[in-house]
């Protein structure tokens, strides 16, 4: 067996440790803008909020979900350490890094917007890193799927 193959279980430990750095990352730039802000922009707090809950709920929950069922359904014991994610999702991973930093660096987005969506954003990736950390621990992509009705 390739080296670079991997349990399914440790799939998500991996998938948890990236997303959780990624998360730390976003925050690390988007929280000091926050709290440097918020005592003379009140409003960046609460848009943090609405930032962090669409994400969490609406994108990366689902995420955790989809690609936890991607890697439970696989028949293969080990899989590739990259296939925590499919294909598509590192295209969209590469997109939105990119877009970020451009949008960053050509300073096209004032700081005010910078320190809500990344603090928001950022806190939502961690989050769900320890999602999946959490199903590593407890390992349930490793049990058996249900039989459908």
């Amino acid at each position: 067996m390739s080296r670079v193959h991997v349990p399914k279980n440790q799939l998500m430990l991996i998938a948890g440790l990236v997303w959780c750095a990624a998360g730390s990352m976003v925050t690390m730039i988007g929280l000091p803008l926050e709290f440097g802000l918020a005592p003379h922009e009140l409003v960046l707090i609460p848009l943090a909020v609405v930032i962090f809950l669409a994400f969490y709920f609406m994108v990366f929950s689902k995420l955790v979900r989809k690609h936890t069922g991607r890697i439970r359904a696989n028949p293969a014991d080990r899989l590739p350490f990259w296939n925590f994610f499919n294909l598509p999702s590192w295209i969209v991973m590469f997109v939105m890094m990119g877009g970020g930093m451009a949008l960053r660096f050509s300073h096209v987005m004032p700081d005010d917007m910078i320190a809500f969506f990344y603090s928001g954003l950022g806190i939502a990736l961690f989050l769900c890193g320890v999602r999946f950390l959490n199903v590593f621990a407890n390992k349930t992509v490793l049990e058996p799927i249900p039989a459908a009705n």
